[in-house]
């Protein structure tokens, strides 16, 4: 690593002293919140939404899984673009088709139809280009805590929905999540339009009168040739792999909407407390160390998940989502701030798209993950958590090799 390029000049440090930096990060994880909190609320209604529309789990699966497929194609080449061009207006695209998937999910009337405004609503593929931003303002030391901050601001923005997601669709009807969800994304499209300033990278090349260089796909390819950077990008895919908890409550254990809720209320706040607390110990133990022990807790919980399916027990299935959330959150900030180290030490003008294609293949697997476990479900309902406590071993086992591979080269 450390292939920096001279005229490269950490874009933290133009502005480390700016007090509107603050402000900045401000608009991103309120907008980033509202944003979630809209989802959130699809989320809780869109298991008996679906049902309603005559489908199975496997469409519930697909439907999921679109969302993810739209978000991996063109979350690389929209970040990538936004190295070019600036943030903000490929944020304001992004959000416009996310808007437009969104009030169109509210008038489908099938499956098939709701499949293809899932479509569109994720090709609205921006949450790199937000997670960009937030590294711009904070040095390689503080990335952690950016990080966790912003993990915090997805986290608070889910529990939102949760609280009031059960009761919209129980009250209101299911088509009433995706109306209430298009509003907010709206809400949080002006705040980005209003508030939120191009990038200070951009302002300073714009009071210098400089022409962006443009980036040269030789650069792009230095992340790809790194093999750390490939390790991270694989480690953060595993934890697309997730079965869905909320179909499990409802439709196994057979819980209403608003029960759903309050449970899940409690899964997300450890959570959310997970990840304020991992963001600092990670800056000061290392992200690949902080990773070792969350994939550690996962591995030891998903074999509690093997006694649930034996007895079938309501209160030790809870606890043990609980505990593998808070493996999952230690897991998403080391993972994030571990990619921003590397993509900085190899080129800190190529962080939208080293975010970007780390989240592509995220989505991806996020898109691919919900398919094959609903499909594997069909089956046997908790066989999906032997598979995603397989893979988190696997990853283990790779994480720890990269750790004594470090300790030889120090020794050396």
């Amino acid at each position: 690593m450390g292939i920096n390029s001279e005229n490269n000049i950490n874009v933290a440090d133009r502005y480390s002293n700016n007090k509107t930096a603050n402000g900045l990060i401000l608009v991103i994880f309120i907008a980033n919140m509202i944003r979630n909190l809209g989802s959130s609320i699809v989320d809780i209604g869109l298991p008996k939404f679906i049902l309603n529309l005559s489908g199975t789990l496997t469409s519930y699966g697909l439907v999921i899984g679109i969302f993810s497929v739209m978000q991996s194609l063109l979350q690389f080449p929209m970040a990538t673009i936004s190295d070019k061009y600036g943030r903000k207006r490929i944020i304001l695209f992004g959000m416009s088709l996310y808007i437009l998937g969104t009030f169109l999910c509210f008038i489908a009337q099938n499956i098939f139809e709701l499949l293809i405004f899932r479509a569109i609503q994720g090709a609205g593929a921006y949450s790199s280009i937000l997670q960009a931003i937030i590294s711009d303002a904070y040095r390689k030391e503080k990335q952690g805590k950016a990080m966790s901050y912003y993990s915090f601001s997805l986290t608070l923005g889910y529990f939102g929905g949760i609280v009031v997601g059960g009761y919209i669709s129980t009250y209101l009807g299911f088509r009433m999540i995706f109306l209430i969800s298009g509003i907010l994304a709206t809400f949080s499209a002006i705040l980005i339009l209003l508030f939120l300033k191009e990038t200070i990278k951009a302002r300073v090349n714009k009071k210098t009168k400089m022409k962006r260089a443009p980036l040269k796909n030789s650069k792009i390819f230095l992340l790809l040739k790194e093999p750390q950077y490939g390790f991270v990008v694989a480690l953060n895919s595993i934890r697309w792999f997730i079965f869905g908890v909320i179909w499990v409550l409802q439709i196994h254990f057979n819980l209403t909407r608003i029960q759903t809720s309050y449970l899940l209320l409690v899964v997300v706040a450890v959570y959310v407390v997970t990840i304020l607390i991992s963001g600092r110990l990670v800056d000061q133990n290392g992200p690949k160390k902080l990773m070792l022990i969350a994939q550690a807790i996962i591995i030891l919980f998903g074999f509690v998940f093997i006694i649930v399916s034996i007895t079938n027990n309501f209160l030790l299935f809870l606890i043990a989502s609980i505990c593998s959330g808070i493996g999952f959150a230690i897991l998403q900030t080391a993972g994030n701030t571990f990619l921003l180290h590397i993509v900085g030490e190899i080129n800190s003008e190529l962080k939208g798209t080293g975010l970007g294609f780390n989240n592509a293949i995220g989505f991806f697997c996020g898109a691919i993950g919900p398919v094959l476990l609903s499909i594997i479900g069909e089956y046997s309902l908790f066989l999906p958590y032997y598979l995603i406590t397989i893979l988190v071993f696997i990853a283990f086992i790779i994480t720890l090799r990269f750790l004594n591979i470090d300790k030889l080269k120090i020794k050396n």
